[in-house]
């Protein structure tokens, strides 16, 4: 028994080991990309628009909102990735014949995606600590609180990506899954204002917002890295984002493994 855990503890790592070597070959192309969204929005909303009325302490909030929702602009490559696959080459079939069972080859999948999201989103911190100069407190960060919420929400954006892949039967309709989806989850999951904000102004609209699962990784790392006071409690956003995870993994899984026929 052991053995057999250890052979597929082996075969996924092995796996895991040829997609970094992989995607090593864009990760410099994909960085400094992420490293332009985030200088132009942190610059605009920091410096520019402060003419405008914005409170001076929005560079870091909005600093906080790029980095922990740059993982779910990434989703909309990921599942054209997979779905390109399935109706192309087809090379995930190779991966499911594999000694593996078919569910820890999707599993597999959502962890190599999260690991790519955590890899470049990883220095986005001290490159804003640079853009806001003192107007970002270090300090003030809650260390480990930071690492368990960028950890939970990269395997969130990993798992998410997987569930949409499972759901989206074509790619013409990838077409639909940035306006229908990622937009309206990002524009109304906590990017602009916290949840307290949306609260005061309408208790229903609070609540109803409490669906969105973005909300949890808005709120989160906001709280380890800016402080508490203000957004929803550290520990229930991380709970929270770890059921949807979990709810849209094993989701996943069962779509993938019907659509391609491992049952």
């Amino acid at each position: 028994m052991n053995r057999r855990y250890e052979s597929y503890a082996s075969t996924v790592l092995n796996l895991i080991a040829r997609d970094l070597r992989i995607f090593k070959v864009d990760f410099w192309g994909k960085f400094i990309d992420s490293c332009i969204m985030l200088f132009s929005t942190v610059v605009i909303f920091s410096y520019f628009l402060s003419s405008y009325g914005l409170r001076p302490d929005f560079g870091p909030f909005i600093l906080v909102g790029v980095i922990a929702g740059f993982g779910l602009f990434d989703v909309v490559g990921k599942v054209a990735s997979m779905i390109g696959d399935i109706e192309g080459d087809k090379t995930i079939l190779y991966t499911i014949s594999l000694p593996i069972p078919a569910w820890l080859v999707f599993a597999y999948q959502g962890l190599s995606w999260a690991l790519y999201s955590s890899l470049l989103c990883f220095l986005l911190l001290p490159l804003g600590k640079l853009l806001l100069f003192s107007q970002f407190d270090l300090t003030v960060i809650n260390y480990p609180k930071l690492v368990l919420m960028f950890i939970m929400s990269n395997l969130f954006f990993g798992f998410f990506a997987l569930w949409l892949s499972s759901v989206c039967k074509r790619m013409t309709r990838l077409s639909h899954l940035f306006v229908r989806v990622i937009n309206p989850m990002y524009m109304f999951g906590g990017y602009l204002y916290s949840w307290h904000a949306v609260y005061k102004l309408s208790p229903v609209g609070g609540y109803m917002s409490l669906i969105n699962p973005l909300i949890y990784v808005m709120e989160g790392m906001r709280a380890a890295i800016l402080g508490q006071e203000g957004y929803l409690p550290f520990w229930f956003s991380l709970v929270m984002l770890m059921i949807f995870t979990i709810v849209f993994g094993l989701d996943a899984i069962r779509r993938l493994k019907k659509r391609l026929d491992c049952i």
